[in-house]
């Protein structure tokens, strides 16, 4: 078989297994972290976050296992049926939806749990996104097929409707920062794949246009905008408009996650020593906010640890992806290295003040049984396409 490019070789057997292994390391070890933290989050905040989060370790362990193993051509025959329940999911979201402040309708209660279906619309558009490309290109012509730029504007109609009915319904709830993220995997997956230059062009200005739209037309949400004037407004307050109060200002989240991170110095404060966590001044400090936690309590060091653990995960996806002999088990590994990847630069640059706040957890560290559940079927896959070379 022919490498693809010119810079990088395939790897020998023996590298791929240890890579293999220390990648499942560092699965570990994340979940681990994400123990540690949630531990940590219910000794500052209260609540019962580590024992939940134990629940969902263990059912998620049981899911990567299963994921590991399972028959890739039955992952790729069923990818349109996953998606399909995940679609029928989002629907149900937003008929007997709720949320913690009965404002939102982003979870859907089973008893004790909630489930959030937009969790696995990440992982649905992923698998339904690789089996339709993979499929188009197998019916196209020779060298077509071999071309990188085949797609053009014209033949994105199917991939935009795959995405976009998802991310209206996921917007409905309302969510933007997992309807961004699907935005970023699909575009990533496309891009992997290539786009012809005037595919580029088109849907560059379409995007440019589109953003002032939702902006003016009401998709985004006036507490969404709100986070934005934040980012880029130091003296940002927002007024009561009937008494002329100031009920906001700019001195909330943002600022006291980078005032933890500064707190923590090179080596932290230690385990459980965190002065802005220990007095409520960081909210979600279990959720979207864990990673300023992190840095108070172990400070530069601590976050180049949890950042390199992450960086290894998306480079073994990068490199199970190159080394796949399928493309639908390519596109996959690509989908899930964007959608880690992804993740944790928009997490981090929401508690760095560098992007706006947009509500996206941070991979394993956040509180969450759908995150982790979908992580762990993710990274399963990526394990088992790892295994097999991507061979269906």
């Amino acid at each position: 078989m022919r490498s693809r490019g010119g810079g990088m070789k395939r790897a020998n057997p023996a590298f791929r297994d240890r890579f293999n292994l220390v990648a499942l390391a560092a699965v570990i070890l994340l979940v681990a972290l994400s123990l540690l933290t949630q531990a940590n989050a219910q000794f500052y905040a209260g609540g019962d976050f580590y024992q939940r989060q134990t629940i969902w370790v263990v059912v998620g362990g049981a899911l990567f296992f299963g994921a590991s193993v399972f028959d890739l051509r039955l992952v790729e025959r069923s990818a349109y049926v996953f998606y399909g329940a995940v679609f029928a999911l989002l629907v149900l979201t937003l008929i007997i939806g709720t949320s913690p402040t009965g404002e939102f309708k982003r979870w859907i209660k089973l008893g004790a749990f909630n489930i959030q279906a937009s969790e696995f619309a990440k992982l649905a558009v992923v698998l339904a996104l690789a089996r339709y490309l993979h499929q188009r290109k197998e019916r196209m012509p020779g060298e077509d097929a071999r071309q990188s730029g085949a797609y053009d504007i014209t033949d994105l109609g199917i991939p935009a409707l795959m995405v976009f009915v998802p991310l209206l319904l996921i917007m409905r709830q309302p969510d933007l920062g997992t309807s961004l993220m699907l935005l970023f995997v699909a575009g990533t997956m496309l891009a992997m794949e290539g786009l012809r230059r005037r595919a580029v062009v088109i849907v560059g200005v379409l995007l440019v246009v589109a953003v002032p739209v939702a902006w003016k037309s009401g998709v985004i949400q006036d507490y969404q905008k709100d986070r934005v004037y934040k980012l880029v407004d130091q003296d940002w307050e927002k007024v009561d408009d009937k008494t002329g109060a100031i009920v906001e200002t700019r001195t909330t989240q943002v600022e006291q996650a980078i005032w933890a991170i500064g707190t923590g110095g090179f080596s932290g404060a230690g385990h459980r020593a965190g002065s802005r966590a220990r007095l409520g001044k960081l909210p979600e400090v279990h959720t979207d906010f864990i990673a300023p936690m992190v840095a108070e309590e172990h400070g530069l060091v601590g976050m180049t640890v949890m950042l390199f653990l992450f960086w290894l995960l998306v480079v073994w996806s990068l490199r199970t992806a190159y080394d796949s002999r399928s493309r639908f088990s390519r596109l996959v590994a690509i989908g899930i290295a964007a959608l880690v990847g992804w993740q944790v630069f928009i997490n981090i640059g929401m508690v760095t003040g560098i992007l706006p706040v947009v509500g996206l957890p941070l991979p394993f560290l956040s509180y969450g049984g759908s995150s982790m559940m979908m992580l762990m079927i993710s990274l399963g896959l990526l394990f088992n396409i790892a295994i097999k070379r991507g061979r269906m």
